[in-house]
């Protein structure tokens, strides 16, 4: 029987009875309160967070700035503690924004000299684009890794890349980007895509997109990052033509047959400087961008286990206001992406401040912690785990939720899921309390398709629970799958699956529970994850 039951039986009994006897019921247990999370709840919050009011969430504008006033009040309402700057809930931060100007490119042979020279600007479209970072001047050689092949059996990227471009033939199955960013990450200049071999107008088309972006605001970064003595690696798209000519072919359908030889036989390719460099520069402007984090504390109950932390984490940013639909939406009010993570963590505070006052609130303390930034990078996240709050060794898990409102199409006949990312591949002891949450309430289908340090999608490390599995923390991160609205207009408040969002809330309150209960803080036990955090460590 809850604990609502019996304090309804507490008042009746002191009420209506004259006897001077005592009546014992059952204390109330931290488990009595999963139930106060409900449908209704969750929606009536989602409505809001989700609304056009909200302009969709974009970090550094108007509409988030609505959000986090909306979250902090509902927080400063159930009376939890705020942990952020100067006794506030929100954690500030300062974000660079670059605004590029111009690009301009130059090609050199290996005497010197200028062999072709294009600029990127308002008015004119050249022979390279930059697609992806390139905010900073950088020049070299440039090495052809074929098809940008590393794997068991065929290795098209040179080993040495400090200062050097590698331009591959991208292909969307073959190419491996994991391996060419970190080769970014390890000191090339940058990258150069011959990506429109087949459609040689598809080059054109794209330099007109990047193009009108001209003069706006680029990718945002976190400002204290920032360090003059490092770099920028630039991704830049070369046009087929140019290409062609550097590879020493007469026309870009030679590329055609590059790729179909390549594939066929992708062994025998060897990476090789093809005597020519790259200098690409930038004319660009910095501009600051504020943004913040919500971080609001419920203190634990024990005094030797309340050092200890429980963060859950969601990012309450979306992307804001964009290109129109086929409807003429232009508002991407992310209902699920991650509102519903957002109004699940609301709904998870409000059940643990009901149990707290009833004397059965959880042994350790719990953090909820709602980022920004993170559609522009794990930004919020990153910041927070290089300034934590509470420190770094005493947060023992970390509850990341991200998309939990919707259903995949591999289980339209089953809603009753939950992909589970972490848990087992890091933490035996954190997946035992998670699957006995679930046995104890709901009992989902936990499933670990996606749960696997080498699948393809990358999901163990593309949302704010790496920021501190980089650092050590297990951490667990829910998850419905993608579907056709992600970042899309039509990811609105009418698809969200209620009773699934609900489901899914509940047990999220009941495995961070059993985290903060727990006689023993779990434990990162698996060694491949471990080796994987620090080959892989995300900058």
């Amino acid at each position: 029987m809850k604990n609502i039951i019996y304090i309804v039986l507490i008042a009746v009994i002191t009420g209506c009875s004259g006897s001077k006897e005592t009546t014992s019921l059952p204390e109330a247990s931290i488990y009595d309160f999963d139930k106060t999370i409900t449908m209704e709840g969750l929606k009536s919050d989602l409505t809001i967070i989700a609304s056009d009011e909200f302009e969709g969430r974009e970090t550094g504008e108007e509409g988030i700035r609505k959000a986090t006033n909306y979250i902090t009040e509902r927080y400063k309402a159930m009376g939890l503690t705020p942990v952020g700057d100067n006794g506030t809930f929100e954690q500030s931060y300062d974000l660079s924004a670059p605004v590029v100007e111009s690009f301009n490119y130059i090609v050199t042979d290996s005497n010197g000299d200028v062999v072709n020279e294009s600029s990127l600007t308002p008015d004119e479209t050249g022979d390279f684009v930059t697609i992806f970072g390139g905010t900073d001047n950088v020049s070299g050689e440039i090495i052809f890794g074929g098809l940008g092949i590393r794997n068991e059996t065929a290795n098209h990227l040179p080993e040495a890349v400090e200062d050097k471009w590698i331009m591959v033939l991208f292909d969307r199955q073959l190419t491996n980007q994991n391996v060419l960013q970190t080769l970014m990450s390890n000191g090339a200049a940058g990258v150069i895509l011959i990506m429109d071999h087949t459609n040689p107008e598809g080059f054109v088309q794209n330099a007109e997109q990047i193009q009108s972006r001209l003069g706006t605001g680029g990718r945002l970064s976190l400002a204290y990052l920032q360090d003059e003595d490092t770099r920028t690696a630039a991704w830049n798209s070369i046009k087929p033509e140019l290409a062609a000519w550097l590879l020493g072919k007469d026309d870009p359908s030679d590329l055609v047959k590059m790729v179909e030889d390549l594939k066929a036989d992708p062994s025998t390719f060897t990476p090789s400087e093809i005597e020519y460099s790259l200098s690409h520069e930038v004319m660009m402007n910095q501009n600051t961008v504020k943004a913040s984090n919500i971080a609001a504390f419920l203190e634990g109950s024990d005094p030797a286990l309340k050092d200890e932390v429980v963060v859950l984490s969601s990012h309450h940013d979306h992307v804001g206001i964009g290109r129109p639909d086929s409807t003429g939406d232009a508002i991407y009010n992310g209902a699920d992406d991650d509102g519903s993570g957002t109004v699940g963590l609301i709904s998870t505070a409000q059940a643990m401040v009901a149990a707290k006052k009833a004397g059965a609130g959880p042994k350790r303390s719990v953090l909820f912690l709602h980022v920004s930034g993170e559609e522009k990078g794990l930004l919020g996240s990153r910041y927070y785990s290089d300034h934590p709050i509470y420190p770094i060794e005493n947060t023992i898990a970390n509850i990341n939720v991200d998309m939990i409102g919707r259903v995949d199409k591999e289980h339209e006949e089953n809603k009753d899921y939950i992909y589970i990312i972490g848990g087992e591949i890091i933490s035996s002891g954190l997946d035992s309390l998670l699957r006995s949450a679930n046995e104890s309430t709901v009992n989902l289908d936990l499933s670990n398709r996606y749960n696997d340090l080498e699948d393809p999608n990358q999901f163990y490390r593309r949302s704010d629970h790496w920021n501190f599995g980089r650092l050590g923390i297990p951490f667990i991160f829910f998850f419905n799958g993608v579907h056709a609205d992600y970042h899309r207009p039509s990811d609105s408040i009418e698809k969200i699956e209620w009773e699934a969002l609900t489901k899914r809330t509940q047990l999220i309150y009941t495995t961070t529970a059993m985290i903060a209960n727990s006689s023993e803080r779990p434990k990162v036990d698996n060694q491949a994850f471990i080796e994987k955090t620090q080959s892989q460590a995300r900058n």
